[in-house]
């Protein structure tokens, strides 16, 4: 397989016979970014632009606007609970599940704060031993009512939690009238 997908920066993704992947980023000087010497294998450098980065990442932490639509749409799905229910839509209930599940990932190597994240078969190595097993503790998603209304409420118990104390570390406005809002609609 081999997909050129037209992205800024450039990215292949392949597949060889033996099921080799290779991804691979064509980027220009100024689409560098925040790149760093040990966040890259070079293949091709002639102005040797690779020697003029950073040797490695400084920890900047979160982008605020990022972590807090996060937050929110961890809320916003949960509210979305009721819905699902009430419409008897269960599998779209298991999507969101899903979703939920992604964020709370997402939450995990945030805290860690994984310098190079790489693409999405490096999770294990991204988040600690204690994230893993609440992680393996959360129940599957079943699309039956009970299942699901039991599954929110499990990752809506994992998540907040951390989420509320990330916030106040990082100095991001937890959205209280939106988690209570919800709260009142669930109940």
């Amino acid at each position: 397989m081999w997909r050129d997908r037209q992205v800024r920066p450039g990215l292949i993704n392949a597949i060889t016979q033996d099921c080799l992947r290779t991804d691979v980023f064509i980027v220009k000087p100024d689409q560098m970014g925040r790149q760093t010497r040990d966040g890259l294998k070079v293949l091709f450098d002639h102005d040797r632009i690779f020697d003029s980065l950073p040797a490695s990442t400084n920890p900047t932490g979160p982008d605020p606007r990022s972590v807090k639509y996060q937050f929110e749409e961890f809320i916003r799905i949960l509210a979305l609970l009721p819905l699902a229910m009430g419409r008897e839509e269960y599998l779209n209930g298991v999507t969101g599940i899903f979703h939920l599940r992604n964020l709370l990932v997402h939450l995990f190597i945030e805290e860690t704060g994984a310098p190079h994240r790489g693409g999405a078969l490096h999770l294990d190595r991204l988040i600690t031993d204690e994230q893993k097993e609440i992680l393996f503790s959360l129940p599957p998603p079943v699309p039956t009512r009970e299942a699901l209304i039991a599954a929110h409420v499990a990752y809506a118990a994992a998540y907040l939690p951390r989420a509320r104390r990330l916030a106040a570390l990082w100095g991001i406005n937890w959205p209280d009238r939106f988690e209570e809002a919800m709260w009142a609609y669930l109940k």
